[in-house]
């Protein structure tokens, strides 16, 4: 294609290959519209790029192509046309799985991978609900946790709105507990009894999409815990008691510029979040929490990437419950500290990591009955990364030695990425303690 010195109208955007979704899911998603005017240079490939990127992160596609080309209409005017390709996922999951139960691979390692402590069940998503991009989902668990819940998200009311809304219900139960933190490690009780924890929660959320890479999210939350009466906790719920109400509201902003948030190599992002919770039992107590992530990934050459992100969190009530105090070793964690959890009200990390692009492949899979899933899309990036933390807390208990420390790690990973969004990552690292091991896991650490 030759570059075009005068801008050019863009007169017709194809799409196919989209057999279930609707042409305004994916037209949604482009930075270009028809019949604007357009120079091909640097900064209209980058509006191409960024558009299949929205595409692909839809997560209802295993590729997506966007082609351009000149053309002329009429024989006088000369035009862009587009065409967009896309191979759709298989939208209905009923999925039978076992699964460990502990917070990581490594944790589950260290208790002998004791199979009473995995679940098995039913998931059942499904996606992409009348071409429309909602999705239901539904669980079905049961093992050394019990649970049973349904989620409906709807992204966009309509063909023209950008408000959406969420809907779950869930309930759960547990028959052992964490209930302390001792020596920086999570202590477990467990006797004779089923559900000495039980847990029902309903929440809503309605979004609204402020700009192409903006959104806007308000919503509430009810939930009802109930421990038993054998179980020995010292302040798991407000006034040590049994039970505890929470109802909460939060608001939560967020810029999205990644290329692909499952395993982003190129953009940024940030989420600022503002909850107000009340919990309530025979009395009352509050506590205004509040988050803030901000990550930067940059392309430095044809296949080195760097990454960079840091979350804070920062809790009003100085003496909230043990359930309430999770900070690092949880959903945030510190590579390296993976036996570990660190408790308090506040709390801040930071991620830095280079990534070296050793592997894209698409492999050919003809034996695989779905034609959608013939060709598999596999990356490898090696990653040398290093983390740091540090947890605030004026109240804990005197074996915990990382609470109140600044902790820090390095090491060496391998990262290999399926489908887009599917994630196994095998590290070597080595930790402010001196300690050093292996770990697997199969989230994205960035």
């Amino acid at each position: 294609m030759t570059l075009a010195s005068e801008p050019l109208p863009i007169r017709s955007i194809q799409i196919e290959g989209n057999e279930k979704t609707k042409d305004f899911v994916i037209k949604r998603e482009l930075l270009f519209e028809k019949d604007s005017f357009y120079r091909y240079n640097k900064d209209f490939e980058r509006l191409i790029n960024l558009s299949k990127s929205r595409i692909t992160n839809l997560n209802l596609f295993n590729k997506v192509d966007i082609e351009t080309t000149i053309d002329s209409i009429n024989h006088y005017e000369v035009c862009f046309k587009i065409v967009i390709r896309v191979v759709e996922k298989w939208y209905h999951w009923p999925i039978p799985f076992i699964e460990f139960s502990d917070r990581n691979f490594n944790v589950w390692g260290n208790l002998d991978f004791d199979p009473k402590r995995t679940n098995y069940g039913l998931y059942v998503f499904n996606y992409n609900l009348w071409g429309r991009n909602h999705t239901l989902k539904t669980k079905l668990k049961t093992g050394y946790n019990t649970k049973f819940g349904l989620e409906y998200r709807i992204p966009f009311l309509s063909q023209e709105s950008n408000w959406g809304i969420k809907a779950i219900m869930d309930y759960s139960s547990q028959n052992e507990l964490w209930y302390e933190t001792i020596n920086d490690s999570l202590q477990f009780y467990k006797n004779d009894k089923n559900d000495l924890i039980k847990n029902t929660q309903a929440a809503i959320e309605v979004s609204k999409r402020l700009t192409p890479f903006t959104h806007f999210y308000l919503s509430t939350k009810y939930q009802y815990d109930q421990i038993d009466s054998s179980v020995p906790t010292n302040d798991y719920l407000i006034n040590n008691a049994k039970h505890q109400t929470t109802f909460a509201i939060q608001c939560r902003v967020e810029i999205d510029k990644r290329n692909n948030p499952f395993f982003p190599t190129e953009g940024s992002f940030m989420s600022v979040d503002m909850t107000e919770l009340l919990w309530a039992n025979q009395s009352r107590a509050y506590n205004f929490r509040m988050g803030l992530k901000m990550q930067k990934f940059t392309k430095i050459s044809s296949n080195v990437y760097t990454a960079l992100s840091c979350y804070t969190q920062l809790n009003s009530n100085k003496e909230p419950p043990y359930s309430q105090r999770k900070i690092l070793g949880y959903q945030e964690s510190l590579r390296g500290f993976e036996h570990y959890v660190i408790d308090g009200t506040s709390g801040l990390k930071g991620n830095a990591a280079i990534r070296i692009h050793t592997l894209n492949s698409n492999l050919s899979l003809p034996f695989i009955p779905f034609k959608n899933y013939q060709v598999l899309p596999l990356n490898m990036y090696w990653e040398i990364y290093s983390d740091a933390g540090y947890v605030n807390y004026n109240y804990s208990n005197e074996t915990n030695q990382l609470v109140n420390a600044f902790l820090y790690s390095a090491g060496l990973g391998l990262n290999t990425l399926f489908y887009n969004d599917r994630i196994l990552r095998l590290e070597y690292s080595l930790n402010s303690l001196k300690e050093h091991g292996f770990f697997v896991h199969f989230k994205k650490a960035i």
